[in-house]
C-alpha cells in the first residue's frame, strides 16, 4: 500500500532532506522519517520526498510517499508517526495513494517562501531562526528585479554546483514580494518582507540565489536592468550576489493534478 504524507519541519538542526549514507551520517529529515516508519512497519522502508530541501531549510508543506505492508493498513498513521518523530518534524496528514503516485515525478509545481527581516535594531527571538536579518532594503527595486525572473528562462546563473541535471530551463509561474503585517507586541519596526515564488521546478539553491539577487538590488549593489545579462550568461560566476542564508527559506506547498490518483481516503 502506498501512502502520501504531508510534512512540516523546522530544518534548523538537520542536514537537509536527503538521507546520507555514511558511517556517522548526519541528521536528515528523510532518515528520521524512515526510522519512524520502519518501526511501525517492522521492516525497512524508503520515504520519497517531492524535493530535497537543503541544510537549515524548513518546510510548511513537503509531500512524500512511502510503500508500507498491506497488513498495516489500519494504523492511525498520523498519530503514530507524530508519537515517534522528533517534535521539529510533524506529519500533517496521511492519505492512501494510487500505487503509481510519485511525490517528485508527479509534482506540477512548487511554491517556496523566503522571509527578510529589515530592522537592524532587533530580531524577535521567535523569528530569528526563520528570517534573514538583512537590514533595510528598497521594496520597489526588489519588485522590479523580481519581475525580470517571471516566465521561462535558463536559470543556470542562479544554480549552485552539486547536482548534475539534464537541463537548467525552468518556468517561474508566479512571484511576489509583500510586506507582512506588523509583529504584535513589538515597538514600531520595519516590516518583514516575504518572497513567494512558484515554478515548475527549481535548481540547487535557486531560491536562495534569487533572494540574494533581490537583496543586491534592494541595497543598490545591483540594478534590475542587469538581470537579463546575468541570466543570458548561464554561469553562476555572472551572479555577483551571494547565496542568501538557508534559515529564511521554506518549502510552502507542492501542487499536483486532480487526476494524480489519490483516493479520497484518510488514514
Amino acid at each position: 500500500m502506498r501512502l502520501r504524507l504531508l510534512l512540516a519541519y523546522d530544518g534548523s538542526r538537520y542536514s537537509g532532506w536527503q538521507i546520507q549514507e555514511a558511517a556517522k551520517a548526519p541528521l536528515t529529515i528523510q532518515a528520521e522519517g524512515e526510522k519512524a516508519l520502519g518501526r511501525l512497519c517492522a521492516c525497512p522502508v524508503r520515504l520519497f520526498g517531492s524535493g530535497r530541501t537543503d541544510a537549515g531549510v524548513h518546510a510548511h508543506g513537503q509531500v512524500a510517499h512511502v510503500d508500507v505492508p498491506d497488513s498495516r493498513a489500519g494504523l492511525p498513521w498520523r498519530h503514530a508517526l507524530n508519537c515517534l518523530l522528533p517534535p521539529d518534524i510533524r506529519v500533517l496528514s496521511v492519505e492512501e495513494a494510487h500505487p503509481r503516485f510519485h511525490a517528485r515525478l508527479d509534482a506540477l509545481h512548487k511554491t517556496y517562501v523566503y522571509d527578510f527581516w529589515q530592522d537592524r535594531a532587533f530580531v524577535p527571538p521567535r523569528l530569528a531562526p526563520y528570517v534573514w536579518a538583512c537590514g533595510p532594503v528598497s521594496l520597489p527595486s526588489m519588485r522590479e528585479a523580481l519581475a525580470c525572473l517571471l516566465g521561462e528562462h535558463d536559470f543556470a546563473s542562479l544554480q549552485n554546483a552539486g547536482t548534475p541535471l539534464e537541463g537548467t530551463v525552468r518556468r517561474v509561474i508566479a512571484a511576489s514580494l509583500e510586506e507582512c503585517p506588523a509583529e504584535e507586541f513589538l515597538p514600531p519596526h520595519l516590516p518583514r518582507l516575504r518572497l513567494r515564488i512558484t515554478a515548475n521546478g527549481f535548481l540547487k539553491q535557486m531560491v536562495r540565489n534569487v533572494a540574494g539577487l533581490l537583496f543586491a538590488c534592494g541595497t543598490g549593489k545591483l540594478t534590475p536592468d542587469a538581470i537579463p545579462a546575468i541570466l543570458a550568461a548561464c554561469d553562476r560566476q555572472a551572479l555577483p550576489s551571494p547565496t542568501a542564508p538557508p534559515q529564511g527559506l521554506a518549502l510552502a506547498s507542492v501542487a499536483y493534478s486532480a487526476d494524480a490518483g489519490l483516493p479520497d481516503q484518510r488514514c
